[in-house]
């Protein structure tokens, strides 16, 4: 008698729905890796084949509003293009516990490595260089920017000048130490930046997930030393050293908030502040008074906001110390190619009977 391995608990995942835009070499991709792709980047799947389909491939929405858990009994994956799924989440399908088990919703933590690392790196430069002003006096008055025009602490004779601050030697602050964060440590690591990382333990970690080769930091040893979110006294030593802190965090019920005004108090004076995870983190408020306090950061770059987008006449949005972009810090010619690998490396561990990449947690949110 012969033992067998019993591959048909393994599912073979044949059919996929492809509701993005995808470049031709993408979309060869796919069909040589499925038997059918059902190819529909405007969203509209037809409903008569929505029960065949075991993987979809979808932007930061996930699936359709108007999808339901009983139209897609086979589907077992939602690949999402962005690494954040809080809206992904809670759509009408995945609301029932037995969605939640049966479906997988992966997010494309891993791809964003990059581009925004690099953006990252450029709004430090540029912030410290007060690129904005000169910029922006120089376009709209059409005249040679005079050098203590751009001076941040006008106030003070000895005030911070162009070109004041190299980030060499300056302490860095990554708030979250995800696959951005690590890029961007090692990015930092060439300007002879000290870096520490915060993150929900304290613990310094191995990255497990999608890792584009050469990138990163893959056994988490490039922060000088790691500190606990959730320990405020830890929290509070990692604020008071932070002289640049970039956030990176995704939304979940742990970071909406989490930093508070008190928190931006702790920071050092004319501290820099980078946010590329989720606007929510602080509110727009609370920066502002810290933009405007004497003792506060001395400026702030922000690819996410709150709200989000910010309205018409935002005080934010004037702020002379305010380098502010509309969410596209992970924009690239490439990006959805990426995020295409990342899908096909996906079901290629799913089908050796492997666990699932970047699979979210609907309880934590990422």
């Amino acid at each position: 008698m012969s033992l067998q391995t019993d591959t048909m608990t393994i599912p073979t995942y044949s059919t996929i729905a492809v509701t993005l835009d995808l470049s031709e070499a993408s979309l060869a991709k796919l069909r040589k890796s499925f038997a059918t792709v059902h190819y529909h980047p405007e969203g509209d799947v037809p409903k008569d084949v929505l029960a065949d389909i075991d993987v979809w491939f979808t932007r930061w929405l996930g699936l359709p509003q108007w999808l339901e858990f009983k139209d897609i009994p086979n589907t077992k994956v939602v690949q999402l293009t962005s690494a954040g799924a809080n809206h992904a989440l809670h759509v009408p399908a995945l609301e029932s516990d037995a969605a939640k088990k049966q479906i997988a919703v992966c997010g494309a933590s891993g791809i964003h490595v990059l581009t925004i690392p690099q953006y990252i790196i450029g709004q430090i430069v540029a912030l410290y260089f007060n690129f904005q002003n000169s910029h922006y006096i120089a376009r709209s008055e059409k005249r040679w920017v005079k050098r203590p025009e751009l001076r941040y602490r006008p106030e003070s004779a000895s005030g911070f000048f162009i070109g004041a601050h190299s980030l060499r030697g300056r302490t860095v602050g990554l708030l979250g130490y995800g696959h951005i964060a690590r890029e961007t440590a090692r990015l930092l690591q060439a300007f002879g930046a000290i870096v520490i990382a915060a993150n929900s333990t304290g613990e310094r970690k191995a990255d497990d997930g999608y890792i584009i080769p050469g990138t990163g930091d893959v056994d988490g040893s490039i922060p000088k030393a790691f500190y606990s979110t959730a320990d405020e006294a830890s929290f509070g030593e990692f604020l008071s050293q932070s002289q640049i802190l970039v956030a990176s965090l995704p939304s979940t019920p742990a970071t909406k908030w989490l930093l508070t005004k008190e928190h931006l108090a702790k920071l050092p004076k004319d501290a820099l502040f980078i946010n590329v995870g989720r606007g929510d983190l602080v509110h727009s408020e609370d920066l502002l008074a810290s933009l405007d306090s004497k003792d506060g950061i001395v400026a702030a770059g922000l690819d996410v906001t709150d709200p989000e987008p910010l309205p018409d006449n935002h005080p934010l949005l004037s702020h002379p110390r305010a380098l502010i972009t509309p969410h596209t810090s992970s924009d690239s010619a490439t990006y959805f190619d990426e995020a295409t690998n990342l899908l096909l490396a996906n079901v290629e561990r799913l089908r050796a009977g492997g666990k699932p990449i970047n699979r979210i947690d609907p309880v934590k949110g990422y």
